[in-house]
């Protein structure tokens, strides 16, 4: 969504007259225009922002916001200050359809403003924000960390129309990313499509990476090319179906979702096929990883919670220290201490006392070695844990344990209410 300055101050005074031209506009072209508008006025979105991609979108402030303006195209306002959103589902005869577009920090470090998680919403949709200024004050929860939201099902005005829903894509590197929807635990490193046609109800479709819906101690895996719904029935939860569903069924459907206003392109990945959900089927019966071996993905790209082993941030702890029941795993790829411990045998007599002057870390001097500059402000080393031996992969904290990954005694065999997810 990187445009030109230019570009954008001239959709900014020309899209009024193209809006009120859209009122006669077929569904296909007023999907493309909304797309356009929102992809342009959207662009560069800073850390927990919301904008209003295109009308209609009605907006509520929080109780103690006194100034608020979000009530036209190009709006962009803090989603801290958002207490409702409703964006208007189709409609051809006034040009309506409405998209939003918001950038979510959810549980990614302070230290990476320019990594974000994406929200698109559009068509009917209704969310509500259940993250409370306090919270985010007190660093219960980082703004819109958690929330409700409500959704039409099936309700494309055409075939190049998208189902309404949120779509949610984190970026890549990050590791997994976590936050509550409708009182579901959300922890994905993919892009998800929810829908959910009440709040004590969610679907995730994953078009791309893994998920996992976790609701009072129970968890569902939801890896790509399958969907998987739960609700809540008075306070049982129920699924709307046996196991994750290949969502070979609504292929087309998933084709026209508004891919273009993601950060990172993608490819739609291909529906399960029956071979590969009855692997699936079976490794969750007997609690089994669900990675590691084709049809599966690697188990550094799926949750700790379906037995993978994500990347962790040590700058999220004090001091750069990676508790010791973690410390096994690799850094993320975007965090600032990424490939910047070298292998113990760095620390020979021979070589220099502190690594080249791009990596993030330095060593403290020896005896002998000259003090250093007072500018120095790169944490040593060897505060970030134990030294890694010579053998191990450069980025992880400390020495990799052996591998003893035990079974998923927390997935429950599901209970289906219906097939129809």
């Amino acid at each position: 969504m990187k445009k030109s300055r230019l570009a954008i101050w001239i959709l900014f005074f020309v899209l009024p007259s193209v809006i009120i031209a859209q009122t006669t506009n077929t569904c296909p072209d007023i999907v493309n225009l909304a797309l356009q508008a929102a992809d342009e006025l959207c662009a560069d979105l800073g850390r927990n922002m919301v904008c209003y991609g295109n009308f209609r979108l009605d907006a509520t402030p929080q109780e103690r916001v006194s100034s608020f303006y979000f009530d036209r195209i190009g709006d962009i306002a803090p989603v801290n200050d958002l207490a409702s959103l409703r964006i208007s589902p189709m409609n051809e005869e006034t040009g309506e359809w409405g998209v939003a577009v918001m950038a979510l920090q959810a549980n990614l470090p302070d230290t990476l403003p320019g990594q974000n998680v994406t929200f698109i919403l559009f068509g009917d949709v209704m969310l509500e924000n259940a993250t409370t200024p306090e919270q985010v004050e007190n660093g219960e929860f980082t703004p819109m960390q958690a929330f409700y939201l409500k959704t039409g099902i099936g309700d494309a005005g055409c075939s190049e129309a998208p189902d309404s829903g949120l779509l949610v894509q984190t970026p890549k590197g990050v590791g997994e990313i976590a936050f509550n929807v409708n009182g579901v635990d959300v922890t994905m490193g993919s892009t998800v499509f929810f829908q959910a046609t009440n709040t004590d109800q969610l679907t995730a479709t994953t078009i791309e990476g893994s998920a996992v819906l976790t609701v009072d101690e129970q968890s569902f895996p939801v890896l790509a090319g399958t969907r998987f719904g739960i609700e809540r029935v008075d306070t049982i939860i129920q699924t709307l179906s046996d196991f994750p569903q290949s969502y070979a069924d609504i292929l087309d459907r998933l084709t026209v979702l508004p891919l273009r206003l993601l950060d990172r392109e993608i490819q739609i990945q291909p529906p399960l096929d029956d071979e590969a959900l009855d692997q699936l089927r079976q490794r969750l019966v007997n609690h089994l990883p669900l990675c590691g071996e084709a049809p599966f993905p690697p188990c550094d790209e799926v949750p700790t919670i379906i037995g993978g082993e994500p990347c962790v941030f040590p700058e999220n702890y004090e001091d750069n220290r990676v508790p010791l029941d973690i410390a096994h795993r690799p850094i993320c790829a975007v965090s600032q201490f990424f490939g910047n411990i070298p292998p113990i045998g760095n620390m020979l007599p021979n070589m220099p006392a502190t690594p080249p002057d791009n990596r993030t870390c330095i060593y403290p001097p020896r005896p002998g070695d000259p003090p250093l500059p007072p500018s120095e402000t790169r944490p040593f080393c060897t505060d970030l844990g134990t030294m890694i031996p010579p053998d191990n992969p450069i980025g992880n904290v400390m020495p990799l344990p052996a591998l003893n990954v035990p079974p998923l005694s927390n997935f429950p065999t599901p209970t289906p209410t219906d097939d129809n997810d």
